[in-house]
């Protein structure tokens, strides 16, 4: 056989995409974005005259290094479809760094309340956050890196952010601790699908389900605002937690209605 005849004989050698290369992408991201969230943690703290701003560092840095390591872990080959790491999934690394640094600030519970409270600071890097969360899903849908991944990354980033902000808001006095609930809502959901599975079934995307979590994120943000103070917070905390509390009542309704074609019950 001619070497021309060997050489078509020969099966094509395909190259599998280097899927690794977006794990060491986002380590790369993680070197920065860690230590500045760490950084970014203790001046606040330390701005608003907390008197360890040191813990509440330490504790960005906690979350960060386990946030960090379940991210590389959900991009291995085989879990995560693209080859790059992608604008959206920046995106949301960034966004989950600020949420990493207010959770940092509920150590320092005098950076909220006190004579020298972050106040408007707080408030920005808030909307700063929300703005991320917008732009994460437009990037994603612009440069097809859809994943579910991405997906599971982005619902878990909201729900951090709900439960942290529901915090600050309590520890700043502009609502009881009945308001902690409503960062509870989603955790609560997710252990009562390990006893009742037809919860974990799958949801069709509905708009006013979009709007009630847009909704639901702005207030909380406008509710951390100086000028918000009770009892005008307060209701707005009432009212806020009720319309969240029915959009998850209206869900677990729709569930259970289709449990016995999803699940067999």
């Amino acid at each position: 056989m001619s070497q021309i005849a060997r050489a078509r004989a020969r099966p094509p050698v395909v190259l599998a995409p280097p899927r690794r290369r977006v794990q060491w992408q986002a380590a790369l991201l993680l070197t920065l974005l860690i230590p500045a969230a760490s950084l970014g943690s203790f001046a606040l703290a330390g701005t608003a005259g907390a008197r360890g701003p040191i813990v509440p560092a330490m504790i960005t840095l906690m979350i960060c290094l386990a946030g960090g390591a379940l991210v590389l872990r959900g991009l291995a080959p085989g879990r995560y479809p693209h080859a790059r790491l992608g604008l959206c999934n920046v995106i949301t690394l960034s966004r989950a760094a600020g949420i990493a640094v207010m959770a940092g600030l509920i150590a320092a519970p005098g950076a909220l309340s006190g004579p020298e409270a972050l106040g408007w600071a707080l408030v920005a890097l808030s909307a700063l956050v929300l703005t991320l969360d917008l732009a994460d899903g437009w990037a994603a849908r612009r440069s097809g890196l859809n994943s579910t991944f991405g997906a599971r990354f982005d619902v878990e980033s909201d729900v951090a952010f709900a439960v942290v902000l529901a915090v600050l808001a309590w520890q700043a006095d502009k609502a009881g601790v009945w308001f902690l609930t409503l960062g509870a809502l989603r955790p609560a959901f997710l252990m009562s699908s390990l006893i009742w599975p037809w919860l974990s079934g799958a949801l069709p995307d509905a708009m006013w389900r979009k709007t009630v979590a847009a909704v639901q994120m702005i207030a909380q943000v406008v509710l951390l605002a100086p000028v918000v103070t009770p009892p005008a917070s307060e209701v707005l905390a009432a009212l806020l937690l009720a319309g969240v509390a029915l959009s998850f009542a209206v869900d677990i309704r729709a569930l259970h209605a289709r449990r016995d074609v999803v699940h067999g019950v």
